[in-house]
């Protein structure tokens, strides 16, 4: 009778919660690709937002990984050995300060990454600056699962900033210059964030090439496709 009693009550209050993965946001669902870029020392940033109208209490979301378009030129691909280490922060909040909330750092393998071929525009402005309009390009996916809270992220604002070491190594892709200016901060390399226009009306902007994933964290029901665990 005891062991009955004890398994009754371990049951009593468990929820079901459905986690499942998708995109937050995509770069190239906005914008493409223009130029390659890479400014050693320096820091770029922008702002984003996640739609979480449709979670209820209880319910959360948070970003498990950020993918950056990695630019190698043609010319050098072949002897590129990597090593070079690109940073990607988060900031659970509207706007980049100081460091990100969470950050990670990863050094490009060339190798272990699926390469294919381009060619830039020749208005793209650093690439086409140094004769490099073909390029080879791949994402490298930074993992953030075992950083971003499971209980959640706070805010449905956040920004993402992508970083260079002192050789401005690897280049990466950005963006035609077609995207908002006020949702654009860089940080030239004395640790403060400039917004690069107040104007929210002006589409001049070129943004880093990013894909944001995220985990949502919702009650379970029979439409879940994603994991299901009990809490």
């Amino acid at each position: 009778m005891l062991i009955l009693a004890l398994l009754a009550c371990s049951d009593y209050g468990i929820t079901n919660i459905c986690v499942e993965e998708g995109g937050a946001f995509d770069i190239e669902a906005v914008s493409t690709l223009q130029d390659a870029a890479g400014y050693p020392g320096a820091r770029d940033a922008v702002n984003l937002e996640y739609d979480a109208s449709a979670l209820t209490e209880g319910e959360s979301w948070r970003i498990t990984s950020v993918d950056v378009l990695a630019m190698v030129p043609e010319a050098m691909f072949n002897r590129y050995d990597g090593g070079d280490v690109l940073r990607v922060d988060i900031w659970d909040a509207g706007r980049p300060h100081d460091e990100g909330d969470w950050s990670v750092e990863q050094a490009i393998d060339p190798a272990a990454l699926d390469w294919t071929s381009v060619t830039l525009p020749r208005d793209a402005y650093w690439a086409g600056q140094r004769d490099e309009l073909e390029q080879r390009r791949a994402w490298m996916s930074f993992d953030f699962s075992d950083l971003t809270p499971i209980e959640g992220m706070e805010s449905g604002l956040y920004a993402v900033a992508v970083s260079w070491g002192a050789a401005g190594l690897p280049t990466i892709g950005y963006s035609n210059f077609n995207l908002a200016c006020n949702r654009n901060w860089t940080d030239y390399g004395d640790g403060a964030w400039t917004l690069n226009s107040a104007d929210g009306d002006g589409d001049e902007c070129s943004w880093p090439m990013l894909r944001v994933n995220v985990e949502t964290r919702t009650a379970d029901d029979s439409s879940c496709t994603g994991e299901t665990v009990a809490i």
